[in-house]
């Protein structure tokens, strides 16, 4: 193990998985918490909104220094401001302030993390690392969730947060050995035909996502009159199923190139989620829950790996930090427009909510044919300095 070259990348696995763990807390857990604290719904979605829209202010500034400041000590500063703002967020004190610092570690972890996996192993081993990781740190979200659920019944609603805090400071000797990786600024002129097809279709699916995904688990608790712990149970099992379907997707890009399987498992959750939406019956909502996360979720580290292929170094940091900044900014304006259509609607405005993100979605993934096919047949047919174009 000590000789392997693949060490490095496992411990960044590792550390990823106690990240996660950390962030799954937060994040199932963030709704109940800031109600707890006395927060409104609309209040609630504001905060959603700006927890993500930290993401899209400092998209570019960190694009450009994330490269001069390194991986590591990216990933660093990442985790100190992470406990910082998981600690004010926990103690209840500061909370905006909190979720400031919370969502600038997530930033500055979006736009160092896959570059310096991309240094880790080889391109062929790309979508292999990229899906163990995802599925770990998914998967992980079926312990974490069922302890949130249990921790709110032992100590409240109002403490879960705190427990998050361990698990960042876990993370932080794992990534400390692994060799630095420093980047050039990137150069972006004339590059805004390629970034635009690159980016169309994911953030028009985080509109759509943003209107029901943050709500899911009032949705469920409302809507059939859930315990914490049973909702806790519910959105863990949902974690792991997706963790699953990550787990797979090497065998399904081997079968249907990158792209297929994008589209592939993207068009089959669309079923689910109008079952998850509409059925009356608990049973059925929880498995489409579980099925409609797993596919639509498991496209990621396929996404993450084939974007690879299309970009030089230099410019991936930038490009997932403004991948993340976009996606962020219409999934914040699209949780802030959902909590005021549920602060008049109640829970009847979930019918709209989930209509018009199964719209979107289509639309997003009927998108993505249309902007990876057009780039391959582009680059097949250049000679310019781009990477070379592997099977997506």
């Amino acid at each position: 193990m000590k000789n392997s070259p693949l060490a490095p990348a496992y411990c960044f696995v590792l550390a990823s998985l106690l990240w996660s763990f950390g962030a799954n807390l937060v994040y199932f857990f963030l709704n109940f918490h800031l109600e707890a604290l006395g927060y409104g719904r609309q209040a609630i979605g504001l905060a959603q909104a700006l927890l993500l829209l930290v993401g899209v202010v400092f998209a570019l500034p960190l694009a450009y220094l994330i490269p001069r400041l390194g991986y590591l000590r990216s990933l660093h500063l990442a985790f100190l401001l992470a406990v910082l703002g998981g600690l004010l967020l926990g103690l209840g004190v500061w909370v905006f302030p909190g979720l400031t610092a919370y969502g600038l570690a997530g930033t500055l972890l979006q736009g160092a993390a896959a570059p310096l996996m991309a240094r880790l192993v080889p391109p062929e081993r790309r979508v292999a690392l990229f899906s163990l990781q995802a599925a770990l740190t998914t998967a992980s979200g079926f312990v974490s969730t069922l302890l949130a659920g249990f921790l709110s019944e032992w100590v409240g609603a109002r403490w879960v947060l705190l427990f998050s805090l361990p698990f960042f400071l876990l993370a932080v000797p794992l990534v400390l050995g692994l060799p630095e990786g420093e980047g050039r600024a990137p150069r972006l002129r004339g590059r805004f035909g390629v970034w635009l097809r690159l980016l169309l279709p994911q953030v028009v699916i985080g509109f759509g996502a943003g209107l029901v995904i943050p709500f899911l688990n009032l949705f469920l608790k409302e809507k059939f009159g859930l315990t914490y712990g049973t909702t806790g149970a519910i959105f863990a099992l949902s974690a792991l199923a997706t963790g699953l379907a990550m787990a797979l997707q090497p065998l399904l890009v081997g079968r249907l190139g990158k792209l297929g399987a994008i589209v592939f498992v993207q068009a089959l959750s669309l079923p689910f989620l109008a079952a998850l939406a509409w059925a009356p019956w608990l049973p059925v909502v929880t498995f489409a829950l579980l099925v409609r996360g797993a596919l639509m979720n498991a496209a990621g580290p396929v996404y993450a790996a084939l974007v690879m292929d299309y970009l030089p170094e230099e410019e991936r940091p930038g490009f997932f930090l403004v991948e993340g900044g976009l996606w962020s900014l219409l999934f914040a304006l699209a949780s802030a427009l959902s909590g005021v259509v549920q602060e008049a609607l109640g829970l009847r405005a979930f019918d709209y909510l989930f209509g018009l993100t199964l719209l979107l979605y289509a639309l997003g993934i009927a998108l993505w044919p249309w902007a990876f096919g057009r780039l391959r047949h582009a680059y097949l047919g250049s000679q310019a300095q781009d990477p070379p174009v592997l099977k997506p």
